[in-house]
């Protein structure tokens, strides 16, 4: 189906209650459209791609992201709505006004030592509220994190794992639900179907890494070559990619990145208090 198509559908689905002005892009589960709500309120409608809605049960999908629908924090792009209008599964989240951390990264490549780890906290603080409510995201990357003028927020949350939860077999074949390769933790990248908050603070530990050395800890040519390397391959130091790297953020990023979930930080909260005192603003640290 081709996004002319594709946005006439949406459209056609869902002009009762919304106002689709553009097609924004397409990420790795869902096409991304610019809307206004029946108030006026811009807001981004995600709907899911139609080749991995055939493969979802469409009332389980919609009763998990609800559950993630109830989560309210600072840092976490709330679900406003979502349904199934015309064979299509869709959500609703409001319009953030700013790039995502991708776009920023693809324009400046190293951030900032103080702004890098300010960002890695905000989504820590959102990861350590998400996990409270037994919420793992399972697609943490740059992608997925937009810079607000108000701070980092995290898009969404409870998508990958209600995909997960409510799909079939073709689902987890055809590839949509494992994530972006690059940051995928050693469990998510072996299969294992019990992966928990720690493979959050996995995945944030690589795209802190990015942030910082201007290149994720690991890269090929061949996704089926980073699999193996998250799973068996010890990461570089951050500070042999980029000597101003203060000393004390190797060990923070070499407990995000060890192989054996046992062996990482086992909180959000235990990995951001170490990163604070580099994030100039974040909690009164220097």
């Amino acid at each position: 189906m081709s996004s002319r198509d594709l946005i006439e559908r949406v459209r056609k689905a869902l002009g009762d209650r919304y106002t689709v002005i553009t097609a924004v892009g397409r990420g790795g589960n869902a096409s991304i459209f610019g809307a206004y709500d029946q108030a006026g309120q811009r807001v981004a409608i995600k709907v899911l791609h139609p080749e991995l809605a055939v493969s979802v049960a469409a009332d389980r999908f919609l009763r998990e992201i609800r559950y993630a629908s109830q989560l309210n924090h600072p840092h976490i792009a709330r679900l406003l709505d979502s349904g199934e209008s015309d064979y299509l599964l869709w959500f609703a989240m409001p319009y953030l006004p700013g790039e995502t951390l991708r776009q920023v990264l693809r324009r400046e490549a190293r951030l900032p030592v103080d702004r890098a780890t300010r960002i890695a906290c905000e989504v820590l603080d959102a990861l350590g509220y998400a996990h409270q409510h037994g919420i793992a995201h399972r697609d943490i990357k740059p992608d997925n994190i937009v810079l607000c003028p108000e701070g980092a927020v995290l898009v969404d949350l409870g998508i990958a794992r209600a995909i997960a939860t409510s799909g079939d077999d073709r689902v987890t074949r055809s590839g949509f639900v494992v994530g972006t390769e690059e940051y995928m933790s050693p469990e998510q990248a072996a299969g294992a179907p019990d992966v928990d908050g720690r493979t959050d603070l996995y995945s944030l530990g690589v795209v802190l890494f990015e942030a910082l050395a201007g290149r994720p800890p690991f890269s090929s040519v061949s996704a089926a070559a980073v699999l193996d390397m998250h799973q068996h391959q010890k990461p570089p130091d951050v500070r042999s990619l980029r000597r101003d790297v203060p000393k004390g953020i190797s060990p923070v990023l070499t407990r995000a990145l060890a192989k054996q979930r046992e062996e990482r930080w086992q909180t959000a909260a235990a990995m951001a208090g170490e990163l604070r005192p580099f994030a100039v603003g974040v909690g009164g640290g220097e």
